[in-house]
């Protein structure tokens, strides 16, 4: 039975959670790395020797490589490496066309106390398997979710790793839905899941939003770079290949059903299905992007969110997102084209730089002064918070902008001792654009004559910290 085939009947049959065993006999197998495997040559090697690489003693772990019906000569570097290492299995199959097949044949052969989900392009770091599973039996985790970095010009997205974490929400993990997790064998085969072998896309999104919400503690190891995804020369990487409205929201809303019959309760449900919006929905909508689409397609997609929007978020459940992307998800949800297309416009306008130039703490207040590049920005918001403390907000100030220019003065002398980030949102009218760091110009004056001084970041931003 498959995530993404008879989901409801599906969610039904995995409703009881597992009570983990945390643990492994001694001397057991500790971790089994599942590998789909197609048309990798080029990076197959690579990829292989970073597995038996691992500082993991070889009797603790295995590798089961699904070869799915490669043309190239992946399956001969599969052949050598298997011969020369006895912990890695390799499986010959008529192409499957997706990589669930691969996956589930992995899984079904499985004897780790963990899986590993791997891709034959990317790379495993040497301690990767070691300290993923020391973490999790340390800490008594079903799931854990790596710190993962992106080469070959592949962006990935950091935030989440920010900092290691015991215990995380299911909501929180769905900001990160690829495969590339380790995850308590026991709770997959105890409830039964398995991937969609269909050429589905977000196959991994069904899978782990499963796995999330039956887990009893998900954490982050974020202490170290685990694993780097790879984005293929010849953009090869199914995740880049065009993707079909209708049938992309159709996976969303399997992820999203899965997220409805397994949540605990309607707060987490709500707190999911927005977050999968956010993730999965409203990139779309990117300015750039969305306006790349032609016409045709453009509406396709309006179409096709705007029943998602009817079925599983009402207009209430979407109160919490940011001003923008809450006007944008109404505008989608109404299909109104046109003022969605404006929207776009006044986004790109609040993309715009917005930079400092001048930034004086006298002890008692600071006074600074900007530049703004959008014409249309009638204020910007300032908003003064301390470092890794984004929940406390100390200075939160709507200051005009005239000719392209803005200002502000506000007191911190309450806050000495602390080093405090400056952030910064356009705004036209009632319309609010999200936060974002504050820049610096590189002509700027920036000067402390306190116990405080502003500085530039390493990354160009404004801060304060104690002299």
């Amino acid at each position: 039975m498959y995530i993404a085939k008879k989901t409801r009947s599906l969610v039904r049959r995995i409703r009881t959670r597992f009570s983990s065993d945390y643990r492994p006999a001694k001397n057991s197998l500790l971790v089994s790395v599942i590998v789909p495997v197609f048309n990798t040559e080029p990076y197959l090697p690579a990829f292989l020797e970073s597995l038996v690489s691992q500082d993991l003693p070889s009797d603790r772990f295995e590798v089961i490589v699904v070869n799915d019906g490669s043309t190239d000569d992946s399956g001969n570097i599969l052949d050598r490496f298997a011969e020369k290492y006895s912990n890695i299995t390799v499986i010959h199959q008529e192409n499957s066309g997706w990589a669930g097949k691969p996956r589930n044949v992995g899984l079904s052969m499985a004897k780790g106390h963990f899986v590993f989900f791997a891709d034959g392009d990317d790379l495993v770091s040497p301690e990767s398997l070691r300290r993923m599973c020391e973490f999790a039996l340390k800490n008594q985790l079903d799931v854990v979710l790596p710190k993962t970095i992106g080469i070959g010009g592949r962006k990935q997205t950091s935030g989440i790793y920010a900092k290691t974490q015991l215990s995380v929400s299911p909501v929180t993990a769905l900001k990160t839905m690829t495969p590339q997790k380790l995850v308590l064998r026991s709770l997959i085969e105890k409830n039964r899941l398995q991937f969609a072998e269909e050429p589905v896309r977000l196959e991994d999104g069904m899978f782990m939003a499963a796995c999330y919400l039956l887990a009893k503690r998900i954490g982050i190891a974020a202490d170290y770079d685990y694993y780097s995804l790879r984005a293929r020369a010849d953009g090869s990487n199914i995740s880049f290949r065009p993707i079909d409205p209708q049938s992309y929201t159709d996976s969303i809303s399997k992820i999203a059903t899965i997220i409805a019959e397994l949540g605990s309760d309607p707060t987490l449900i709500r707190d999911m299905t927005v977050m999968l919006w956010r993730r999965k929905g409203l990139k779309i909508y990117e300015p750039a992007r969305f306006r790349r689409y032609a016409v045709a397609k453009q509406d396709q997609w309006i179409s096709a969110h705007s029943l998602f929007l009817k079925a599983f978020l009402p207009v209430q459940a979407t109160e919490e997102l940011h001003d923008l992307h809450r006007r944008k998800t109404e505008l989608i949800r109404a299909q109104q084209k046109a003022e969605l297309l404006e929207l776009c416009d006044t986004e790109e306008e609040f993309a715009l730089p917005i930079q400092v130039n001048t930034c004086v703490d006298n002890g008692k207040a600071v006074e600074l002064e900007g530049l703004i590049v959008a014409s249309k920005v009638s204020a910007v918001r300032i908003v003064v918070r301390p470092r890794r403390d984004q929940a406390t907000t100390f200075v939160d100030l709507l200051c005009p902008v005239l000719d392209g220019r803005f200002s502000a003065n506000f007191d911190l002398s309450s806050q000495e001792g602390k080093i405090m980030d400056f952030l910064v949102g356009a705004c036209l009218e009632d319309v609010e654009g999200q936060l974002r760091r504050l820049e610096v110009s590189p002509d700027s004056m920036l000067k402390g004559t306190g116990r405080r001084e502003p500085y530039v970041t390493a990354n160009g931003y404004l801060s304060v910290r104690p002299r």
